[in-house]
């Protein structure tokens, strides 16, 4: 996954994630507050990994590894790793009060 995704992504999945739990607070509370709406602070801090391989390929992007892969294969190849991280926020206003109650 590039870099420019992980980040959409995480904000997109960060806002419904508050949006539901607004409809699932004020549903369960019979009452029309729910999440408060306003400003959500989403704090990034991303490993960059950079790899270089002696196959002859050129070219590169940047990209956000993947936690956990299964899998295996056999190669004779070399390989230098290097990684720097990138932290920053992003401050994202999610109403929630325009959201109508479903009872």
């Amino acid at each position: 996954m590039e870099l420019k995704e992980f980040i959409a992504e995480t904000i997109k999945h960060v806002t419904d994630g508050v949006l539901e739990g607004n409809a699932y607070v004020i549903d369960k509370n019979k009452s029309d507050e729910g999440v408060r709406s306003g400003y959500v602070d989403i704090d990034f801090d991303i490993a960059i990994t950079t790899n270089k391989e002696d196959k002859g390929d050129l070219g590169g992007k940047i990209s956000v590894v993947e936690i956990f892969s299964a899998g295996g294969t056999k190669s004779k190849t070399s390989s230098t790793s290097n990684q720097n991280r990138i932290k920053f926020n992003v401050l994202v206003n999610i109403k929630t009060n325009d959201i109508p109650i479903v009872i």
